[in-house]
């Protein structure tokens, strides 16, 4: 847990933020209330810090499909800018932080004095590696920086140890995973320009079968099922599955489950496509100890979410929307990764009154 935690200011020491081109700014009131957990006030300065952070690790994802501005843009269709999804989700998550703060006690968790000084230096390495105006958009000062790197800190605490308290023997007929390897062969046919299918002629699926059975001889004389679809044009797919988290079609699993290692189905129709399986393994140890790990990830959230839930469902919560409502979706932060030992260089630039530049974290 302690290497956990310290990876995490590791991290945020690593990072240092920059602004070029600002010409223009929007001050906000970071003493502001954004929300309240049973009466404990949590400021405008820690929403729109993380929120910031947030954004300026998306931008160049979403910014490369939607345009730097994606922030102001209803991506979701639901008539909401995709900024404003963004910020209720940075207020439910300091929420869950605040919740975690108030009640961390009663799980023997707390942050040692070494990890507070970790969140401190981190901190004030950020504020040194800004300049005012980076500081003053993401209202980025020294008790607000800090005290989100804690929160984020007690959360991991918390969480791993809720994580400790599950039963960690998971049975391998639960997660048995088998792997096989089949060739698809679509029966649909092909949509026109105006997205209308035409069936398949009874001479074109005859084909089609004629090619699959051409492919099962070929495998079966080889071994090799992937190098006899290739060579019809048609690809193999190897994959794995369990009887309980399978996302193959009913057809095909079916087909798969009447195989024994090592064997091959003879050419099978269903879901619209004829297909050929191959029986790699009854069972695949990786993919059987991944679906293990799964397991154990889905019981360790769990029983942190049992936990919290209740906590959550007790709690009096107040959501300031017109304080929120202060935070400018035009703002457009960039990270930019820069050739240098330990830094992340983000950018952010204000034009015309909208904010975009770039912030080094």
């Amino acid at each position: 847990m302690k290497r956990k935690i310290a990876g995490l200011f590791a991290l945020l020491l690593a990072m240092s933020t920059a602004v070029t081109g600002c010409s223009g700014k929007i001050t906000l009131d970071g003493t502001a209330e954004a929300a309240s957990v049973n009466g404990v006030s949590i400021p405008l300065s820690e929403v729109n810090f993380y929120l910031r952070y947030q954004q300026s690790q998306m931008q160049s994802m979403y910014g490369a499909y939607f345009g730097e501005n994606f922030m102001s843009q209803d991506l979701m269709g639901i008539g909401v800018p995709y900024g404003e999804t963004i910020r209720d989700t940075v207020v439910e998550t300091l929420e869950e932080y605040y919740i975690v703060e108030a009640n961390a006690e009663e799980l023997g968790v707390s942050l040692s004095e070494e990890e507070k000084a970790a969140a401190s230096e981190a901190a004030q390495a950020f504020l040194a590696a800004n300049d005012s105006e980076t500081l003053e958009a993401m209202t980025a000062d020294e008790a607000s920086v800090t005290h989100v790197l804690e929160l984020a800190a007690l959360q991991a605490k918390a969480y791993q140890t809720l994580a400790a308290t599950i039963d960690t023997n998971v049975p391998d007929e639960e997660v048995a995973q088998k792997r096989i390897t089949y060739v698809r062969n679509d029966t649909t046919g092909a949509a026109d320009a105006d997205g209308n299918t035409a069936e398949l002629s009874d001479a074109e699926l005859a084909e089609k079968e004629i090619t699959m059975n051409e492919i099962l001889k070929d495998a079966q004389e080889s071994g090799d099922l992937t190098a006899a679809a290739e060579a019809r044009e048609l690809t193999a797919v190897t994959t794995t599955y369990g009887e309980e988290d399978s996302s193959l079609s009913e057809g095909l699993q079916a087909a798969a489950d009447g195989l024994d290692e090592g064997e091959f189905s003879e050419v099978v129709e269903t879901d619209g496509a004829l297909y050929i399986v191959h029986m790699d393994s009854l069972f695949d140890e990786e993919a059987t100890e991944t679906q293990r790990q799964n397991v154990l990830a889905q019981r360790e959230q769990e029983a942190y979410d049992n936990w919290l839930n209740g906590l959550k469902e007790a709690a009096e919560i107040v959501v300031n929307d017109e304080v929120l409502e202060t935070i400018s979706l035009e703002k457009i932060f960039n990270m930019k990764q820069e050739e240098t030992e330990s830094t992340e260089e983000v950018t952010e630039e204000v034009q015309d009154g909208d904010a975009s530049g770039t912030d080094e974290e």
